[in-house]
């Protein structure tokens, strides 16, 4: 008997790193990857594994898939790019899908933007009512400004002849 999804996430999750780097090499590099071992890759107790490895092994540099003694440079080149690309595409899933197990569990979705604006957005959860003055302080100071500018811009209107 196949083993379900639930339970290749179990066991992905107490494979060792390095093991589990290799197994996600070789999932990505699959034609048609079999849809429970997708599910396992994808589900949430594995998911920002995937996310942590992938991010690692694209920033090493180095080619995924090993060139084979019968193998030419062309063909083993095609081969390594078609698996980096892959593996992106894998990274951007993982990213979105721990992107959205975050927001279920907290109410709202990070879209991943600058780390000032990631940071603003955790300062105002953690001082809600000092951040709604500074706020509401900086919205008036630009009105003012708004207006002293559009004031002091527009010519005085003359009577209609």
């Amino acid at each position: 008997m196949a083993a379900t999804a639930e339970e290749m996430a179990t066991a992905l999750v107490a494979v060792p790193e390095r093991d589990f780097a290799g197994l996600l090499i070789d999932f990505v590099i699959q034609r048609k990857p079999d849809a429970d071992l997708a599910s396992a890759f994808r589900s949430p107790e594995v998911v920002k594994r995937v996310v942590r490895t992938a991010e690692r092994l694209l920033k090493d540099h180095g080619p995924l898939v090993r060139q084979a003694e019968t193998e030419s440079r062309n063909a083993h080149n095609v081969r390594a790019k078609r698996a980096r690309d892959r593996m992106e595409r894998e990274l951007l899933l993982a990213q979105t899908i721990a992107a959205g197990d975050a927001a279920r569990a907290t109410g709202r979705f990070d879209r991943g933007r600058s780390p000032a604006q990631r940071a603003r957005r955790r300062l105002a959860d953690m001082f809600p009512v000092e951040y709604t003055r500074l706020r509401r302080e900086e919205e008036q100071e630009a009105d003012r400004l708004r207006h002293a500018a559009r004031r002091s811009g527009r010519p005085k209107a003359a009577g209609r002849r």
